[in-house]
């Protein structure tokens, strides 16, 4: 009797655990889904009203709001790459549209990089994560063929 009722208790721990973790990676997902539609909101949609960043003036009013939204995009990357944010949400979410913003918004992130006015890579957690957007994909599409 004991023995039974030792094996319940474990199943019930196993039980348990799996439940944490199941519901873990479900508001994780959730998490990423909410914060995704915050920057396709208030920060997409802004850049979309831009047509080409190189003709951007230095520390102009469109400059300034650029950089609001980079840092806002920076913020939801750093989500991203400490796993606060589910990578793989991303990806099936914008994964493309998201690789394609930091290509456009590339010539401000390099002026910012080469004027460095703070210590540290502007905007690397962005880079990073578009690059193993571009990783993953250039891998399906090599396993796809």
């Amino acid at each position: 009797m004991e023995i039974v009722a030792l094996i319940i208790s474990i199943l019930a721990f196993l039980l348990s655990i799996y439940q944490f973790f199941r519901e873990s990676s479900r508001q994780k997902k959730e998490a990423t889904l909410i914060a995704y539609n915050e920057l396709q909101d208030g920060v997409f949609a802004r850049l979309n009203k831009y047509d080409d960043l190189s003709k951007i003036v230095y520390r102009s009013k469109e400059w300034e709001e650029i950089t609001i939204c980079l840092a806002k995009i920076e913020n939801f990357a750093v989500g991203v790459n400490t796993n606060i944010y589910s990578y793989r949400v991303l990806n099936r979410l914008g994964g493309g549209f998201f690789i394609h913003q930091f290509e456009k918004l590339s010539p401000i992130i390099t002026i910012k990089r080469k004027n460095n006015v703070s210590t540290g890579k502007h905007y690397d957690e962005f880079e990073k994560t578009v690059s193993k957007l571009k990783k993953h994909r250039s891998y399906l599409k090599r396993k796809e063929q």
